[in-house]
């Protein structure tokens, strides 16, 4: 008899936090309107208009917070998005020059917007290897990230598939322990491969004494292989505070370093547990070198020759920037290449299978350069108690005081009392999103045009498969862009106004 077949694994119970109240108004907004009612109901006695008044003016301003589109985003946020992007338009905001004849102090190529203030060090682990640490001055982070050998699920037993997802949540639920760390990334990006690493290797094992057969099959595999063949390289960054964990002072950059690479060796051991394959930190330069790749894809293969010749690129952080750049509502140019930038508007909806995101990774003819970022926020053991304990209360509530989506609410409920009921046996609750990035290289501006239009269906379809709603980083691309790089810019983070991770 032939064995039972495995049954497939699958993994879901992804909600979105909310807070007690009613209809789309959160519990604060809530207590706005009743504290509208109560005025206008002590006004109303004595005189109409008064009362009348009061209600109109709490109309226009809860009405807004109580709209919601379908990603769960009220009014009021789309409103003041608007009117930011438009504010900054009108400043020149969304253009940036660099270089020698801007007006960048030192003539430097420095990174644009969130990470402009950011300064690069120089760090060794506790197994004596060098890596890059990058300094974040306005939020005081410092972000390091690790290559990856990872080795995907083509021509892998089930078994050890559902192995390494299991591994990747005792790693995640791990990571609510990791003293200061404000979150990860895990980056996949597809590009095309240079060839500069297979001419390389060719040329380094050719003997002398190969036959003339062997010579014209090389030569050809040299030739042909490189063209249209996809690279996939796979990145993991953690961004820590500098805050001490004994009183609130700020550790220095040499503190850090130290601290940091410490973590480093027990980091990249339990990676490897999780399919992520050999773990190595990357150095100064080759953090560089990606995030100039990133901004202008031309150089690649420039990078990828100096890499060959065993010299090296010698990018500096300084140097990564690009020259310019001009964000748009939906779009961005930048040396020589657009990108469009999406975000996960909902996860997906019901039970998936370990390989959701396969089509989503994989390449694809209609876009050069491709980044799927996947970004998490761990909550505390404290915090994740408290999440739980609150997301049940109010979905219960919902439940009590809903009278219309009744069948909804209930789902809401059960999903809620999951949860809390996985929390208490020790799970760990995690805040996260995903970022992708399309990138295209520019030609002439009408088949420039049509190949943006291109890689935007192509996103489309390759990201259907996942039941993932993505939307467009409206008004934001230049800075949903660096959310897509493996540097450890966390957009909720760098916000002017930051809320308690239990009220976002």
């Amino acid at each position: 008899m032939a064995p039972e077949a495995q049954q497939l694994r699958t993994y879901g119970n992804w909600r979105r936090p909310k807070s007690a109240g009613l209809g789309g108004l959160g519990l604060v907004p809530t207590a706005v309107l009743f504290l509208f009612l109560a005025v206008a109901g002590t006004a109303a006695p004595l005189n109409l208009w008064i009362a009348a008044i009061t209600l109109a003016v709490g109309a226009v301003v809860l009405v807004p917070l109580a709209v919601r589109d379908r990603y769960g985003r009220h009014m009021g946020t789309l409103l003041y998005s608007r009117l930011a992007w438009w504010r900054g338009v009108m400043k020149g905001q969304n253009v940036y020059r660099s270089g020698i004849l801007s007006k960048v102090p030192g003539g430097k190529s420095l990174l644009p917007g969130l990470a402009m203030a950011s300064d690069m060090y120089e760090a060794t682990d506790g197994l004596g290897r060098s890596f890059g640490m990058i300094r974040y001055h306005e939020v005081e982070h410092f972000a390091v990230a690790m290559s990856c050998s990872a080795q995907g699920g083509s021509l892998v037993d089930q078994g050890d598939i559902d192995t390494w997802v299991a591994n990747w949540g005792a790693f995640m639920q791990t990571m609510s322990g990791e003293p200061n760390l404000v979150g990860f990334q895990v980056v996949v990006e597809v590009a095309p491969d240079s060839g500069e690493k297979l001419h390389n290797e060719i040329r380094h094992q050719r003997a002398a004494t190969a036959s003339p057969l062997a010579q014209r099959v090389m030569a050809d595999i040299d030739r042909d292989y490189p063209s249209g063949s996809p690279t996939i390289n796979t990145y993991v960054s953690f961004v820590y505070d500098a805050a001490s964990t004994i009183g609130r002072s700020k550790r220095t950059a040499a503190e850090m370093a130290v601290e940091i690479g410490r973590r480093l060796p027990s980091l990249t051991s339990r990676l490897a547990t999780t399919g992520a394959g050999a773990a190595a930190p990357l150095s100064a330069t080759e953090l560089a070198e990606i995030v100039r790749t990133a901004y202008e894809p031309g150089v690649s293969q420039l990078i990828d020759q100096a890499r060959a010749a065993g010299r090296g690129s010698g990018l500096t952080w300084s140097q990564a920037g690009p020259t310019t750049h001009h964000a748009k509502a939906k779009s961005y140019w930048h040396d020589g290449a657009t990108s469009v930038t999406w975000m996960m508007g909902e996860a997906p909806r019901g039970e998936i299978f370990s390989d959701v995101l396969k089509h989503l990774l994989s390449s694809h003819n209609d876009i050069d350069r491709k980044r799927v970022a996947l970004i998490y926020r761990p909550h505390s053991p404290a915090e994740a108690a408290a999440i739980a304990d609150r997301d049940f209360r109010a979905a219960r509530s919902r439940t009590e005081t809903t009278r219309t989506g009744q069948a909804h609410a209930e789902a809401e409920y059960l999903a809620a009392a999951k949860t809390r009921q996985e929390e208490a046996r020790g799970a760990g609750l995690t805040l996260f999103g995903l970022v992708v990035t399309a990138t295209v290289m520019d030609a002439d501006e009408e088949e420039g045009n049509a190949r943006v239009l291109a890689a935007e269906t192509a996103v489309d379809n390759l990201s259907a498969p996942a039941r993932i709603a993505l939307r467009y980083a409206w008004g934001s691309q230049d800075a949903a862009f660096l959310a897509a790089l493996p540097i450890g810019v966390i957009l909720p983070e760098h916000v002017v106004l930051k809320l308690p991770k239990t009220l976002k």
